[in-house]
């Protein structure tokens, strides 16, 4: 979730609780590395949000965590978000994962992502890396128009292989069920002036496979170890969809612990269509998922690239390492490439900076970031749980 400038008030409770189970605390050596963190049964974490920002008017809405860790699972047996938001500017967003690591008994792992929304103030900035922007015309509304949509995707991995201490190679494949209708609000638009792919209502439905190779300690906070994935997914007639087009799809990650308690984190994202893909399935950058700082959905187009570099530290504890506050810093870059951009690989990127602080309750698997990014065009607020990577 973000926010944009101006008015903004938040009311934010958070209730961490254990209710079919216990967490015990990690134990900690004396210059606060984890020796050992068993946890059993589940742990719930709500999180109640109210407030107020000139994008949305009145909001409200909620988060809720629930992490069944199970009996010998790591690194949990099942783990839910559910995210729900309504506000005065008649905007819904509703939005849920579900991961479980043993699907009906077996050894596959199992993901389910839906988003359910409703936006009246959905971003189109056009397509390319150099597409125009101007404060004058944002405030009036000529970016704007009213996305919805639904969003179902499911995905199955399996293990084939084990490397190195903590290392495992897993195959995966999947399929994405996708509805969008890009609605023109009234006023005068670029996304009316332009009628882009998609425009209006279209189906998209995808098959896909990959490959990931995963060495972290942890996947809440990693510390150390790698995570490298390699995806394709296709959309075609046959399933239903309206446009035909392929994604192939890269990243890396990696994780570095500099000093104690210090840990430089990685990530480099790639993506290239293959064909016409509507406007709102193009790669894009420039949201809370990487060049922190833009608009949200700044850049669109055929490809893009997106690398990002994050310091991150705990600062101190409280209540015996119960309660952690840490803190982070940023530098996200990256550019999308069409017909009408450069080629060069190295021409024209864009970067944004920023900070950002985390919050950790009773559970060191559960913890609430905030970050604050900046770039040459705006600044932006972003809230969510755990590391976006």
């Amino acid at each position: 979730m973000c926010f944009r400038k101006s008015f903004l008030f938040l009311l934010m409770i958070l209730f961490p609780a254990s209710l079919l189970g216990q967490v015990i605390p990690p134990e900690r050596s004396e210059d606060g590395h984890i020796i050992s963190a068993d946890r059993i049964g589940s742990y719930y974490s709500v999180f109640p949000l109210a407030g107020y920002t000139s994008d949305e008017g009145l909001f409200g809405g909620g988060f809720v965590q629930r992490i069944n860790y199970g009996i010998d699972v790591r690194p949990f047996l099942s783990n839910l978000k559910t995210d729900f938001t309504i506000s005065t500017r008649r905007n819904i967003i509703s939005k849920l994962e579900y991961e479980r690591t043993r699907t009906f008994g077996t050894d596959i792992r199992s993901r389910i992502d839906f988003i359910g929304q409703r936006i009246r103030q959905g971003h189109y900035f056009g397509i390319g890396n150099d597409t125009e922007f101007s404060d004058a015309l944002f405030d009036e509304g000529y970016y704007f128009y009213e996305n919805r949509e639904v969003y179902f995707n499911y995905q199955a991995r399996n293990t084939l292989f084990d490397f190195g201490e903590n290392g495992i190679g897993d195959i995966y494949g999947g399929f994405t069920i996708s509805y969008v209708n890009g609605l023109v609000r009234g006023e005068a638009s670029k996304y009316d002036d332009d009628r882009p792919p998609g425009f209006g209502k279209n189906r998209v439905n995808k098959l896909g496979a990959g490959v990931i190779a995963d060495s972290r300690d942890n996947e809440f906070a990693p510390t150390r170890g790698i995570r490298y994935e390699a995806g394709f997914s296709t959309s075609t007639s046959l399933f239903g969809s309206n446009y035909s087009f392929s994604t192939v799809r890269g990243e890396l990650r990696h994780f570095i612990q500099l000093f104690d308690n210090v840990v430089l984190a990685h990530k480099m994202e790639m993506k290239h269509n293959i064909g016409q893909a509507p406007f709102w399935a193009m790669p894009i950058i420039g949201n809370e998922d990487g060049l922190r700082g833009y608009h949200m959905n700044r850049f669109r187009g055929d490809s893009s690239v997106l690398n990002m570099l994050e310091l991150r530290t705990w600062l101190f504890s409280v209540l015996d390492g119960n309660i952690r506050f840490g803190g982070q810093v940023f530098w996200d870059s990256g550019r999308v490439f069409s017909e009408t951009d450069s080629n060069n690989f190295f021409d024209d990127w864009k970067h944004a900076y920023g900070f950002g602080g985390v919050l950790s309750l009773f559970n060191p698997d559960f913890f609430i970031r905030g970050d604050f990014g900046f770039s040459d065009e705006t600044f932006r607020m972003y809230f969510g749980a755990g590391y976006i990577f």
